[in-house]
């Protein structure tokens, strides 16, 4: 092993880097991959962190227990401007076991996110999606898909099971997209958190008081029932599922939508047969990786990987669609292929942070994704991708809006 370097990795711009495709990840990845596949570099906020881009690393180091979430660790890997809040405002992504794995296991004790449980809700996402497609086909030509269908598709969804009114809906995602924004400020960050907070707290509250058939509910009373209620821990841990259960859904719901269009064989196998559906889902999951730049991580001791040592207290970001697009474990990876067996992708994470909506997600677009070409064949973009707004930069990457027609 070389040790851990000194400074950043030369002729490299500061770290997030764009896409110059929405469906490909930085071209600088695969050249790191191959060339420095752990590479030290600045970061957009004046410091340092470690870029971890081979597949087999990026699980690796997921599974480690050297290897910590906190978010509040002087050496955290923010790459935008962030309030203190951040750094104390935190749930699931931010806890290491054994505080993890014991919140973990409230949230999931009944099997809410199992196959089993997802299965049973499928017919209430398959007629949030129907909605849409008729408010949709209603509105006639054109329409942005983003507004009209992928964005209020997992958000009424996951607003649903939480048991949040409808009518909060709009406003909440609102506050999600300062969150993740790559433009927003500390400042904004800072209101934006603060006031879901706010939100979340008097929902809390109401279900204590007034329980319902909902999740929200259900959590609750599990804290309570084990005199572990902490109001400002089930705020952060209420925002996270609501979160995480709608932006990077609908950013793949759109970015799936575009795969397809932009890559018609591929589309025709996937509307003639039904039964590549769940293996087209993984597929797409690998080669779009929206949470590209999500997972950031702390070295807790010195951990030697590849041929470098992370010393104790350096950042890390673990980046997926580099994982995910490691020909070492893919073959051909930059080729998008519905039939392929894409499964040990790291879309969805690994390990005990693996995504705990996983299932959810998956059952999202395959619903989205079957219906929307099943009743609208003839779906096409208005403008060419390359004439259309993403967010470059932003935690979980994504459209602002993508006009249709058919």
């Amino acid at each position: 092993m070389t040790g851990s370097e000194t400074g950043p990795a030369t002729g490299l711009p500061p770290f997030p880097w764009h896409r110059t495709c929405p469906m490909a990840p930085p071209e600088r990845y695969a050249e790191l991959r191959s060339a420095r596949p752990i590479a030290r570099v600045s970061l957009a906020t004046g410091g340092q962190a470690w870029l971890v881009t081979r597949h087999d690393h990026v699980r690796a180091l997921l599974t480690d227990p050297r290897v910590s979430s906190d978010r509040g660790h002087e050496g955290y890997p923010y790459y935008f401007p962030v309030p203190p809040a951040f750094r104390t405002e935190s749930s699931f992504l931010g806890w290491d076991p054994p505080k993890h794995s014991f919140h973990r296991r409230l949230v999931t004790i009944s099997g809410e996110f199992t196959k089993p449980r997802v299965r049973t809700i499928k017919p209430m996402i398959q007629r949030i999606v129907d909605e849409r497609v008729d408010a949709l086909l209603a509105a006639g030509p054109p329409v942005d898909l983003v507004s009209a269908l992928a964005l209020p598709v997992p958000l009424t969804v996951i607003c649903t099971i939480l048991g949040i009114p409808v009518q909060d809906h709009e406003s909440l995602h609102a506050r999600t997209e300062v969150l993740f924004g790559a433009t927003s400020t500390a400042e904004d960050r800072e209101a934006a958190l603060l006031g879901m907070n706010e939100y979340l707290a008097e929902v809390i509250d109401r279900k204590l008081a007034e329980p319902g058939d909902d999740l929200l509910s259900r959590i609750t009373r599990r804290y309570r029932e084990v005199d572990s209620y902490d109001r400002r821990e089930l705020v952060n841990l209420i925002r996270l599922l609501l979160n995480g259960g709608h932006e990077a859904s609908a950013s793949m719901i759109a970015l799936g939508v575009m795969t397809l269009l932009e890559h018609p064989d591929q589309l025709e196998v996937f509307k003639s047969d039904p039964s590549v559906v769940p293996g087209a889902v993984e597929e797409l999951l690998r080669f779009l990786s929206p949470g590209d730049i999500a997972v950031s991580r702390i070295a807790l001791e010195d951990i030697g990987i590849g041929d470098v040592v992370v010393r104790a207290g350096e950042g890390m970001i673990l980046l997926g669609a580099a994982a995910n697009r490691d020909p070492a474990a893919f073959e051909n990876p930059d080729v998008f292929d519905v039939r392929r067996d894409a499964s040990g992708h790291v879309a969805l994470g690994h390990g005990v942070h693996r995504c705990l909506g996983a299932e959810i997600a998956r059952a999202e677009l395959a619903i989205v994704l079957g219906t929307l070409f099943r009743r609208i064949p003839g779906l096409r973009l208005v403008k060419p991708w390359e004439e259309l707004r993403f967010k470059d930069g932003a935690l979980v990457y994504g459209l602002h809006e993508m006009p249709v027609s058919w």
